[in-house]
């Protein structure tokens, strides 16, 4: 009888999931046409994601109500212990997307990693209005990522095999994040690093909010934006941004090899 009710809660923790993950999909792929691409970008991003943060809320609300779950910023991942080591483990596994961009610099220059990382929806002259606007939006990008798509789903499943539930949020979460279906844009060291890491990395410190700021940290268009601000100074201050953010994730990780938590 405990086995059975064991595997009854699981199966009921799985359809939860797959529900949550339904809306999820549904909210996501629908906002895109809440407001025509063709309106004002800016108009169209924020409405976009503010259609898709508060969509998911309400269906995180929902999963809670059907599950008998009370509403708590933990179970987002937003919790005050934690933030460093999670901090700390995602900026740390995330070493390879700047090493990379290093590389790439020294074979392909800096003009095509500029291209490369630039938001199709930025334009020179960037005004301090522009470099708010893209911080924020990137913010909540990442708060629906990590704190809605991976956190979530991960405390709903707590109990079920970790192993599990890091597979099936990250397969769930690739499909979403970009908007593939709809894009075309699957990128694989996305959904190597942003999808299965980082759900490892929360299963590790439940925590969410040190991730988002890992994946600020690595958002390259971002820091395209940021860099923009210097004008015609753009390409040096993109490869000094570049060089601090290699050097945050290389003594991230050299940190906790020296605390022996990798």
């Amino acid at each position: 009888m405990v086995i059975q009710g064991s595997n009854n809660l699981a199966s009921r923790k799985i359809r939860s999931i797959m529900l949550f993950y339904l809306l999820a999909y549904l909210i996501v792929y629908s906002s895109t046409f809440v407001i025509s691409s063709n309106s004002h970008v800016l108009l169209y991003l924020t409405t976009t994601i503010g259609t898709v943060l508060a969509g998911m809320f309400l269906a995180a609300l929902l999963i809670l109500k059907l599950n008998n779950k009370k509403l708590t910023p933990s179970i987002f991942g937003i919790r005050g212990e934690g933030i460093k080591e999670s901090f700390l483990l995602a900026a740390a596994l995330s070493t390879p997307i700047s090493l990379l961009w290093l590389i790439g610099m020294k074979i392909l220059g800096i003009d095509t990693l500029l291209v490369a990382a630039k938001p199709s929806w930025a334009n020179f002259p960037i005004s301090l209005g522009i470099l708010i606007f893209a911080v924020l939006f990137w913010v909540l990008v990442g708060i629906v990522a990590f704190a809605l798509w991976q956190a979530f789903p991960y405390e709903l499943m707590h109990g079920i095999s970790p192993k599990f539930a890091i597979f099936l949020i990250a397969i769930l979460w690739s499909g979403l994040y970009n908007t593939p279906l709809l894009t075309g844009k699957l990128d694989p060291a996305d959904i190597l690093f942003f999808g299965f890491l980082f759900t490892w990395v929360y299963h590790k410190t439940r925590n969410s909010v040190g991730i988002v700021i890992a994946y600020l940290l690595n958002e390259n268009p971002l820091w395209w934006v940021i860099a923009a601000i210097f004008g015609a100074n753009i390409r040096t201050a993109f490869v000094i941004f570049l060089i601090f953010r290699t050097l945050v994730c290389l003594v991230s990780a050299v940190l906790l090899v020296r605390r022996n938590y990798l």
